[in-house]
């Protein structure tokens, strides 16, 4: 739809609306001092005549201005363009901060490997964005899982507490400011160049007698003194078979952009499985351009988000659509809202995505 068009409905709706209330308040003013009055249902219409003319013609005046303005914007190659944008929004793996970062990882594994030797249940890994080369260069920290044995601790909270007294205790790192627990991991802060970097360590307990040998179970902190502490199952290593083609890996930087700077209430590993989801769901129509890929993966969420049922790979009792009401309208309007002003001014993708 045209602005001159929308703007115009616009106007004549507000306008006329309001001029009637303003009518309507008038008159009820003025037969509160003189009961004797009726009030005028045709006074009431004129108003609201004039203020919808006076609304419309305003609004499509506006309108009409940026209509002109939008016919002659020069159409741009907004692929050749994300392409440019989405390398500089990548993590570099030689940026001398991440490198700082990741050899803190390293030296924490081998502390972590030197203290709990008898008990892990096999390698430490790490995983996560900055592994499978879908980390933003300005918002990124590495995380690290850890597999103990069956029989290695008591409990999934005793394994937690052991491995949080050791880090808080007895690990040392000159730029290691604070140790933190989290849901799910605990949290080490380092400061870097003025700057706080984190490293997620994940420990999780192998399940006894199980046929598959990296299946186990988290523990999950409540954070809270009025909630319980539980565990959940998890296969943390399967988390690494979901593989992401290199222009499935930019689409993902791109759409972990876009919800960083909208504030779209998604995560970013339910963006990766809708990613994964669209390319299944359009195997037979998928685009060649890299800005109707986005397109069709905007669709996709836009359609989808309310309604489809998208699980874990690690944990099948892990529903990541499960989210309330209020957060999937937010993020389809968000997708409906990319459409339309593509629609409208096929340059606007650079607006959400550049």
């Amino acid at each position: 739809m045209s602005k001159t068009i929308k703007y115009a409905t616009n106007g004549a709706l507000i306008f006329g609306i309001g001029n009637a209330l303003l009518n309507a308040l008038k008159q009820h003013q003025r037969i509160s001092e003189n009961p004797h009055l009726e009030f005028d249902w045709s006074e009431l219409l004129k108003a609201a005549g004039k203020g919808a003319l006076a609304g419309g013609v305003g609004g499509a005046v506006v309108g009409g201005v940026m209509d002109l303005q939008n016919a002659s914007e020069e159409p741009l190659n907004t692929s050749a363009i994300l392409g440019t944008v989405i390398a500089n929004m990548k993590l570099d793996k030689d940026d001398p901060t991440y490198k700082k970062l990741s050899r803190k990882a390293d030296h924490l594994i081998n502390q972590i490997e030197v203290k709990f030797n008898n008990q892990l249940g096999g390698h430490i890994l790490r995983i996560g964005s900055t592994e499978d080369n879908t980390a933003l260069s300005d918002d990124f920290d590495i995380d690290v899982s850890i597999p103990f044995k069956p029989n290695s601790f008591p409990s999934t909270a005793v394994m937690y507490e052991e491995l949080l007294q050791f880090l808080k205790n007895e690990y040392d790192d000159r730029d290691l400011i604070k140790v933190r627990t989290q849901k799910k991991s605990i949290g080490l802060i380092y400061r870097i160049k003025g700057e706080d970097y984190k490293v997620d360590v994940v420990p999780y307990k192998l399940t006894a007698g199980n046929g598959n040998k990296t299946a186990g179970y988290l523990f999950v902190n409540s954070n809270s003194i009025f909630g319980n502490d539980s565990y959940t199952k998890t296969d943390i290593p399967s988390l690494k078979s979901i593989k992401l083609s290199p222009v499935q890996q930019k689409l993902l930087v791109s759409f972990k952009n876009w919800k960083q700077k909208y504030s779209i209430p998604i995560s970013s590993h339910l963006l990766r499985l809708l990613i994964l989801d669209a390319y299944d769901w359009n195997k037979r129509s998928v685009p060649r351009d890299f800005t109707k890929k986005i397109l069709m993966v905007v669709n996709h969420i836009g359609d989808n988000i309310m309604d489809r049922r998208i699980v874990s790979v690690e944990n099948t009792n892990n529903v990541l659509t499960d989210m309330h009401e209020s957060d999937k309208r937010e993020i389809k309007m968000a997708c409906e809202k990319i459409i339309q002003d593509y629609v409208y001014q096929p340059n606007s993708i650079l607006k959400y995505f550049g």
